[in-house]
């Protein structure tokens, strides 16, 4: 079934790529793009694109962090993709998650080697704009995935609407804290743009219960479970009538496992992000109510599969939503850990 369901994907995705190699307006996600007016008797040099074979194409896939489930998800993404289309990907990190140095410095060995097109996540909201202009500047395309910093110069986003996702996550927490209350934001990056992005999401639903919920502060707890869990449990403990604590990433599960130790399950209320199997086993147990899945598979994935599409064919890039699923007690047992 799962292969099955793959190939109805990647079928769908091809179809919708191919389109915008036509004359038509693509709107895909949260975003709309115009696609390249071109006849039907157009030909690739006409279009100022020089298609190749796939066994010649080379895409280089740089994520920010390879320290966990989440992020090999998207590794695993990449590479299916590129051994489903017969094309050669390469996959890197930085040594250490999140680092701009470490990965801007990947992203120019990748066009250095010779890389038809690059796929990576672009979390800091300039940080990566030269090496993308560097690369445009080469005639590498680059397609940013997972977080986007919107005129960094990337050509397409596949990834989750940010802000929506924070709002449905807070307002689903809010609701069932009753709708009045203080709450914590845990962030593993208070500056990364999509959490920003989260974060205000979150905010916004709590705006709907007037002076009734307060947020009291946002609070750093790294890229490490262990860092994150001691700064979540100091700041219960500074805060010990706290109604909520909200993550707006993947190590939002630490949250449930200082409830858990404080047997706060019914005083303090969870959400977070993303479907790995310590998130999932929280709300099993009632210690997090909510989590929101992005699908880091198909962001790995659809990514290739769009600079294949480009290379190959000359089609026009297209952002992707790939969605925000909500995950509590009533369908956890449906769903994979990611």
């Amino acid at each position: 079934m799962k292969k099955r369901a793959l190939a109805l994907i990647l079928c769908g995705l091809t179809a919708a790529a191919m389109v915008g190699c036509g004359n038509v307006e693509t709107s895909t996600g949260s975003k709309s793009k115009s696609v390249a007016a071109s006849g039907s008797e157009d030909t690739d040099e006409k279009k100022g694109t020089d298609t190749k074979k796939a066994s010649d194409i080379q895409v280089s896939v740089v994520l920010h962090a390879l320290n966990g489930s989440f992020y090999t998800k998207m590794q695993e993404g990449a590479k299916q993709a590129g051994e489903d289309l017969g094309i050669k990907v390469n996959v890197s990190a930085p040594n250490t998650a999140s680092s701009l140095q470490e990965q801007v410095s990947l992203l120019e060995t990748a066009i250095a080697s010779g890389s038809d097109a690059i796929a990576t996540v672009t979390w800091d909201p300039t940080g990566f704009n030269n090496v993308i202009a560097e690369a445009a500047d080469k005639g590498i395309p680059v397609v940013g995935f997972n977080m986007d910093a919107e005129g960094c110069g990337t050509a397409a986003f596949i990834g989750q609407d940010y802000e929506t996702a924070g709002y449905d996550l807070g307002k689903y927490v809010f609701d069932k804290m009753g709708g009045e209350g203080t709450y914590i934001i845990a962030s593993c990056g208070p500056t990364d743009t999509a959490l920003v992005a989260r974060e205000a999401g979150v905010d916004k639903a709590a705006g709907e219960y007037g002076d009734k919920v307060k947020k009291i502060e946002t609070i750093d707890i790294g890229t490490d479970l262990t860092n994150a869990y001691s700064v979540i449990e100091n700041a219960y403990l500074a805060n010990p009538d706290v109604k909520a604590i909200i993550g707006v990433d993947v190590y939002s599960e630490a949250i449930g496992s200082v409830i858990e130790d404080y047997d706060l399950s019914g005083k303090v209320y969870a959400g977070g992000f993303d479907l790995t199997e310590g998130m999932l086993n929280h709300i099993k147990k009632g210690s997090v109510q909510v989590t929101c899945g992005q699908n880091p598979y198909m962001q790995g994935y659809y990514s290739v599969l769009e600079c294949y599409m480009n290379q190959a064919h000359g089609c026009d890039f297209l952002d992707i939503n790939t969605g925000a699923q909500l995950v509590d007690t009533s369908n956890v047992d449906t769903v994979e850990a990611e």
